[in-house]
């Protein structure tokens, strides 16, 4: 793994002023005159989807509900997936995707010229590859999460994006939760005055997939799913953006602030090796496999105006599923699932009970998401996590068909995407502070958020 933080290494062949995304995501939609960077627009978006397992499979079928997206091709290691797609689509009277199959099908549908957008819905350890030659062939780049894992990796994607004037968005779709959509909104609109922390958390745990068919497959590493063999030889926080997400678009993160550095401290890693011992037998192959993953990780970033940000990580240990958001600033606070909200209405007065009832109603309604009370309706039919997947693909297609920026950037996702090797590196150094570098190159200090 790389331990450069920057890139002087490498010539710019191009220095597009690409500024911050749109802020619609919290409030209203922004105009290319923003500054942000903006593609033609598209009357019809010709989107290749890359992956068509669990998340690919049902990204399929959503996105051919979306107003604007043509679903014209589909790309899979497993030709009997890819067709039973393929049949399922042309059954519901859409046009049949083109098929690409094998593993290097995705360099040959890249430079097929057939779609305007690729969305990646691959194991963790092949979506960069896949995201940074789209990017090479120009094409709009939508790469589901954990996006790429390395800094490298993330510095490649904002060179290419900026080079060949394409986007590259993470399919964060945590960002557009409910609540979290209206932290973001009443956010930007000062509702808090000046923010000072934020935390994030995402306790999810996920043990169920070890010993199930899409788990541990057989008693060898290779045999294993691919995201955990990711979790053998990795430490840190290795998901870091359900959590960090929502917090950043609140936080105005490169556009006006900028995340600086990290310290990142993990617990012990014992959640996977104990369940292969239980599942298999301590004299299993698989339970002789040392993971290198920490059970339970805290990762604290400050940023370069001050602020602070809390994320933590759970995946091994049995909990409820816990995701949330809390932002404090002077003028009071906000926390998402549920919505809590207490603000300071005198010096020393209301802000130490949340509201409730009519007030927490009011509040809802006066910086709710513009997003969720049009698309309520939709998105609740296609119902992927509550509605966020259907809104999430809705929003990109939308941008692109109107020429806006879209609401999270390629500066976003490589920065989001460098938490992964710089919490790796800070945990492996007795929690060491690492340095985040800068993706905007300094145009985080006058880049538009609305």
């Amino acid at each position: 793994m790389s331990a450069k933080l920057e890139i002087s290494r490498r010539g710019f062949l191009e220095k597009v002023a690409l500024a911050a995304t749109a802020a619609a995501i919290g409030s209203r939609a922004q105009g290319a005159e923003s500054g942000a960077f903006v593609a033609p627009k598209l009357d019809r978006i010709r989107v290749a989807v890359v992956g068509t397992g669990g998340r690919g499979g049902a990204a399929v079928h959503r996105l051919c509900n979306v107003p604007g997206v043509e679903v014209v091709a589909l790309c899979e290691l497993d030709e009997a997936k890819a067709k039973r797609h393929q049949q399922q689509m042309k059954a519901h009277g859409f046009r049949e995707p083109r098929l690409f199959i094998g593993p290097e099908a995705y360099k040959a549908l890249c430079d097929s010229g057939v779609c305007d957008v690729v969305h990646i819905n691959t194991n963790w350890t092949s979506h960069a590859k896949i995201a940074l030659h789209a990017l090479t062939c120009g094409i709009h780049t939508m790469v589901e999460v954990p996006g790429v894992r390395s800094v490298d990796e993330a510095w490649e994607a904002v060179e290419l994006a900026e080079k060949n004037r394409c986007h590259c968005m993470m399919l964060s779709n945590c960002c557009y939760d409910e609540d979290a959509m209206t932290m973001i909104n009443a956010a930007r609109q000062n509702v808090f005055g000046e923010l000072v922390h934020g935390e994030g958390d995402y306790l999810h745990e996920t043990r169920f997939v070890g010993p199930n068919s899409q788990g541990f497959r057989g008693p060898k590493r290779e045999q294993m799913f691919s995201s955990l063999v990711a979790l053998i030889d990795h430490t840190g926080m290795c998901y870091p953006v359900h959590a960090l997400g929502p917090i950043s678009l609140a936080m105005n993160i490169n556009r006006g602030d900028r995340m600086e550095y990290l310290v990142s401290m993990g617990s012990k890693a014992y959640g996977w090796q104990e369940l292969a011992r239980r599942t298999y037998g301590p004299d299993a192959p698989v339970a002789k496999i040392k993971f290198e993953a920490n059970d339970f990780n805290t990762t604290s970033i400050r940023t370069v105006k001050g602020r602070t940000i809390q994320l933590r990580q759970c995946n091994n240990v049995p909990m409820p599923y816990t995701r949330g958001n809390r932002i404090y600033g002077f003028n009071g606070m906000l926390s998402t699932r549920p919505l809590q909200v207490a603000l300071e209405k005198r010096f020393n007065g209301g802000a130490n009970r949340f509201m409730a009832g009519a007030e927490l109603a009011d509040f809802r309604a006066k910086y709710g998401s513009p997003l969720w009370r049009e698309q309520r309706e939709a998105a609740k039919k296609d119902n992927g996590h509550g509605g966020q997947d259907y809104l999430m693909d809705y929003r990109w297609a939308y941008c692109l068909r109107n020429g806006l920026p879209l609401d999270m950037s390629v500066y976003d996702f490589a920065a989001w995407s460098s938490i992964f090797e710089l919490s790796e590196r800070s945990v492996r150094n007795r929690s060491q502070a690492c340095d985040i570098p800068d993706f905007t190159r300094g145009k985080w200090a006058s880049a538009p958020f609305v």
